[in-house]
């Protein structure tokens, strides 16, 4: 059986103003993405979820190269890809988070 892609958006930045159902997909995730660049460590859309994260569940940080060079970013995108779909090939439930709408302007689009 596959695993279900999940992109959520945390809302504004208080976790206490995460939708319902947003709060009990990232309890139910069994792997959490959470896109970084290559400079910065941390994310801020991973705290903002945190209080609603199981102990149990796989966080795993993804690059996504913030470079001018395109091919560097298709790589990027590429390996992204790859990670997410062997977890979905595995049957884990995964949960891409997000500052505000997965589908506006979000790194979640391009995966």
């Amino acid at each position: 059986m596959k695993g279900k892609l999940f992109g959520i958006g945390v809302g504004p930045g208080d976790p206490e103003l995460m939708t319902v159902k947003a709060a009990r997909i990232v309890g139910e995730a069994d792997i959490i993405i959470t896109p970084k660049t290559e400079k910065k460590d941390g994310s801020v859309a991973l705290n903002i979820a945190k209080p609603y994260i199981q102990e149990h569940t796989e966080i795993v940080p993804v690059v996504f190269p913030m470079v001018l060079d395109d091919n560097a970013q298709a790589e990027g995108w590429q390996e992204a890809k790859r990670i997410i779909l062997s977890y979905l090939e595995a049957g884990k439930n995964v949960v891409f988070l997000t500052l505000g709408d997965p589908m506006f302007y979000s790194t979640y689009m391009y995966v």
